[in-house]
Formats: structure tokens, sequence, C-alpha cells
């Protein structure tokens, strides 16, 4: 037993720097040995943030005593949380409204019973749909059904069965028995984003029985589990730091019903949602301080450039943001034409800041590109906020507000995850292009979550990360090893990377066309690339569904031209005659 709550791990220097989540850690008053300061704070908090697990705990099950006892008290009519009095002419039991340092949370929403009934669809596409869990995981949403286990996913499901564990062997001491975890037969899993991660598991257990007649008896049950949300807060931030509220209490005297926010909690009981929609949030005048220098390699291409110019004059220019252009070109024919639509642009707006570097060479480099753009588009600081873009590139007003906010000297580097469209011979049927580009949805496209081109950074934070590979030739693998180097230098320079969809930042669909003097790595990478943009796996199953009499007789002549291939006998190999010389005489 002392060994067990004075646990010492004989791993020497290498002790509690892997995984804590074990039992050994949870039971221990004690940890030994811990030899260097960060393995110290690191324990110390993981510890803290267990504590904070127990309390949000705590904090649910008196949301829901409250939500009982409310119950109980409005049996006649219940009433929602924030309109709830214990008597006709006192005070609102729950006056503080979201944003108060005041409010105690949703108690609509955290009072809930556990169960798996809490959200009721309205209509059969609001059912949320269960994945199947087994060696490996079986999801209906994902272009790949049948996928492994990701880690993050893995490391979730031990967490469940670990706390599952300790509940079950709270009391063992008192019955002598204890029950051992052993493996997930399968199970079902799905999340809600409103009231949290469901389960479903049929475990096998091993239990021990060491008092009295002793035993050890497999056994199988059934779990059924909610790992319950504690609802969302929002910190807004300007370049790292929290913005302040003008106001620091917003209290129920200062908080109006019929805002055109609504009412959270009123209106996550009538939409199982939070509402987002209504018009959109005001620019804040600040965001627009920022002057984004738009770098783009540029090799053919001239009628796409011509659309990225319209583009740029629509968004940026016509609306006075504070950006400029930089554009790199490969080929003679390329910077001719590119400094001839630069020039009628400039023509129409005299102060903005366009430049057309001269001729890079006849063999094109990304890599290379963006350095000489990064070197002859930045200032001095502040003035050196990048933004690396391609040529098929569309976006609006709010992608500049994210580059801008996103983007932090010092502190984070923005790799958006743009939105790529489809073929529109698939979607729509003809050849034409989108109607709108910026319809984000299953069928018109795909979020680009591998791919990395586009990056907002500042030019001290590039630097300091080790900068562009100039050495890297053709396509690809240029954005990869920048990305890498800034998740490699985050120790060093402290500079994270922020990931996130962003639905305006659109790439349009063009046909890929793959060098054939490509290496092979990269030929892969660009050959997937090019199977990706064609359309999603419903689509092409509808085409092989409309079209199955063709699809059967190009298997049916598959089948006959292997078939035939099979029973023909191998060619008899011919007589080789070679002239065997001579030896010589002596």
């Amino acid at each position: 037993m002392m060994q067990t709550i004075l646990y010492h791990n004989s791993s020497g220097r290498d002790a509690f720097t892997g995984n804590l989540k074990q039992k050994e850690v949870h039971r221990a008053i004690t940890l030994h040995p811990v030899k260097q300061h960060s393995h110290m704070y690191r324990i110390h908090n993981y510890m803290k943030s267990l504590e904070l697990q127990d309390i949000l705990q705590k904090k649910i099950l008196l949301h829901r005593d409250v939500r009982s006892m409310m119950d109980q008290l409005n049996s006649a009519h219940s009433l929602p949380s924030n309109e709830f009095r214990l008597t006709g002419d006192s005070k609102q039991l729950f006056s503080s409204r979201p944003g108060s340092p005041n409010y105690l949370g949703d108690t609509d929403l955290l009072g809930l019973p556990p169960g798996l009934n809490k959200y009721r669809p309205r209509k059969v596409a609001d059912v949320i749909k269960w994945d199947f869990i087994s060696k490996a995981w079986y999801s209906d949403t994902d272009a790949n059904p049948r996928r492994r286990i990701d880690s993050y996913t893995k490391e979730g499901l031990d967490d469940v069965v670990r706390e599952v564990m300790d509940l079950i062997n709270k009391f063992s001491k008192q019955r002598g028995r204890v029950i051992d975890f052993k493996e997930i037969f399968y199970g079902y899993q799905r999340v809600n984003p409103l009231y949290g991660v469901d389960y479903m598991l049929d475990m096998l257990l091993m239990y021990k029985k060491y008092r009295g007649k002793k035993m050890t008896v497999p056994v199988r049950r059934h779990a059924y589990l909610q790992q319950q949300f504690t609802g969302f807060e929002v910190r807004e931030v300007l370049d790292g730091s929290e913005v302040k509220l003008k106001t620091q209490q917003q209290d129920a005297e200062g908080y109006d019903d019929d805002d055109a926010a609504g009412n959270p909690s009123r209106d996550i009981a009538d939409n199982g949602m939070v509402r987002v929609e209504g018009p959109p949030a005001k620019r804040r005048p600040d965001s627009q301080a920022k002057t984004v220098h738009f770098v783009l390699p540029l090799f053919n291409r001239l009628a796409t450039f011509a659309r990225f110019v319209d583009n740029y004059e629509s968004v940026c220019l016509a609306n006075d943001e504070r950006v400029t252009l930089t554009v790199v070109p490969y080929g003679r024919a390329t910077a001719d034409g590119a400094a001839a639509a630069v020039a009628q642009l400039a023509a129409r707006y005299p102060d903005a800041r366009l430049t057309v570097l001269p001729n890079a060479g006849d063999q094109f480099a990304r890599a290379e590109a963006l350095h000489a753009g990064a070197v002859h588009a930045a200032g001095p600081p502040p003035d050196d906020l990048l933004f690396f873009v391609d040529v098929d590139m569309l976006w609006t007003a709010a992608t500049l507000d994210r580059v801008r906010l996103n983007t932090v000297r010092g502190h984070t580097v923005y790799f958006p995850i743009v939105y790529s469209e489809y073929d529109p011979v698939v979607v729509y049927g003809r050849a034409a292009g989108s109607p709108n580009h910026f319809l984000v949805n299953q069928d018109t496209g795909y979020w680009r979550q591998y791919g990395f081109g586009i990056v907002s950074a500042y030019a001290t934070d590039l630097a300091a990360a080790g900068g562009l590979d100039t050495s890297i030739r053709g396509w690809g693998n240029e954005d990869v090893d920048l990305y890498e180097k800034f998740v490699r230098s985050r120790t060093a320079t402290a500079v994270s990377v922020f990931r996130a969809a962003d639905p305006d930042l659109v790439h349009v669909y063009h046909p890929v066309e793959c060098d054939a003097g490509l290496p092979e790595p990269k030929a892969q990478m660009c050959a997937n690339t090019r199977f990706e943009t064609y359309g999603n796996v419903d689509q092409f199953a509808n085409i092989i569904y409309k079209n199955r009499d063709a699809v059967y007789e190009f298997a049916a002549g598959r089948l006959r031209n292997v078939s035939a291939a099979a029973t023909q006998p191998p060619p008899h190999p011919q007589p080789v005659s070679k002239s065997v010389p001579r030896p010589g005489v002596k």
C-alpha cells in the first residue's frame, strides 16, 4: 500500500516525462524522482487540471440539483432559469447575464439530467448519427468510412474508460473486490456540439474478489456514458492581448432581452443550437491599421491573373484597404502580360502600391519567388505583414480581417485552410465554372486540410523560423517545408501555428497538369491533388449508377482481356547463337 501512495518511478531522469494519465500517478500522494523544474511544472499543471475537472463536475451536479428543484417548484408551468423567482415579488434567482463576472452558467443547459435524449431533432436531417468503434473507426460522414482510430480519439476514449473504472472501483476496498478493464469489444459514439459526447460501449472486465472466497471471473458489461460539455466562453483578443470590456459588469439592468443577438438560453431551448445568424459583426477600426503585403508568384496563367486582379481591385482597392501587391513573374511572356495588367490597374488607382518584379527566369520555383517577393514587399517592422497567395485564389474583406487578427508578431503565424472547388462539369454539368464561388458545401468543394501554400506571417517571424528553402525547384514541398520549420522552431521562437477553415478564401477549380519531369514523390502528390479536385465520393457513385451499362461493358472487356492473356501459352524461347572464341595457341 505504501508503494502505491508513495510512488517511486525507477526510470531515472526519464521518470514522469511520458504520459501522466496512469493509474499509478492518479492514486499516489507523492511522486519520486522529479529532478528537473520543467518536469515538476508539468506534473503540477496536470494535477491542477484534474482538480479543475473535479470542480467542473461538481458545478454540473449543482446545476442539476437547482434545475430539479426549479421544476418541482414550478410543476404547473416550467420557466427558464433567467426568469425564475422564489416568490412573486422577489428578484430573479439568476440575474447575471452572459459576460458578467457573476454569471454562473446556463442552468437550462447544464442542469439537464444525463441521458441520450437531451437533443430532440425536428427532422430526419437533424439526427446526429452514431459512429461505430471496433478495431477500426467506422463513420459514414467521412470520406474514408473505415479508418484507423486517431490518436486524439483514442486518448479521449481511454480517459472515459479510466474515469468509469475509477467510479466502479470507488468502494472496492469496502467490498473486497476490484474490477480491471481489459478491452472494448465494440461501441458507438456521437458528438453533440451543445450537450457533449455520448458513448455506448461493450467492455470486457475482469472481476477479482480477494476477500472471503477468492475468485477471478471475466465479465462483459454494457456502459452508456455521456461526457457533458460545460458551455463555452468567448474571449476577444487583439495582437495577443485581451480586449477589455467597456463595462466590467453587465447585469440585468443593462441587458435587453429584445437585443438582436437574442437570449442564448431561450434560443438554445427553441432551436437546439446557438444562433449565429443575423447581420455580421462590425469591423473594428483598428483591424484595418495593419498593411497586408500580398506576394504572388506567377508562371503563365495570364487569364487567371486577370481574374485575380479584378478580385484584388473590387475587394482591396475599391474599399481603401491598406494592402500592397508584389508579383514575381517567371517567363518573358508572363512578365510582359503581368506588367500590362498591373499598369492598367495603377492607372485607375494612382496611389496603390503595385509592383511587378523583373522576369525571374524560365524555370518556375515558388519558394524562390516568395522569398524575392517578401524581400521586396516587407518594410521595417511593424510594416512587414506578408501574405503569400496563389493566382487561383478568390477572397473577401473578411479574409483580410482574419489575416490581420490571426497573425500576431512573436506569437502566431496563420495557415488558413482554404476551400477548393470541385470540377464544375461534375457539380453543375457544365464547364463554364461555378455561378457562386463562395457557395460552401460538401457537393461544391472540399477543405484542403493538408494544403499549406497560403500563409500570413511577419517577416521577422519568417526569418526566425529559418525562412523559405530556395533550393526547392518546381511544384510542391516548399509549403510543407515552411510549415514544418514553424512547428519545429516553436520552442525557440515561441511562435505557434494557427490553422482554421476560412470560408471566404476559395481556390477556384482548374485542371491540374502534372509535369512529366517531376520526381516520383512530387509526381504522386500532384496526381493525388488532381484526383481530389474532380468531385466527392457521392457524385462519382451517382455517375457510376447512371452509366451502369458502360461500366459493366468496360469491366467485362477488362476481364476478357485478362482471361485471354492467361490462356495463351507462353512463347517458346528462340535459340540464340553466339560465337565461342577458340582457345589461342601458344
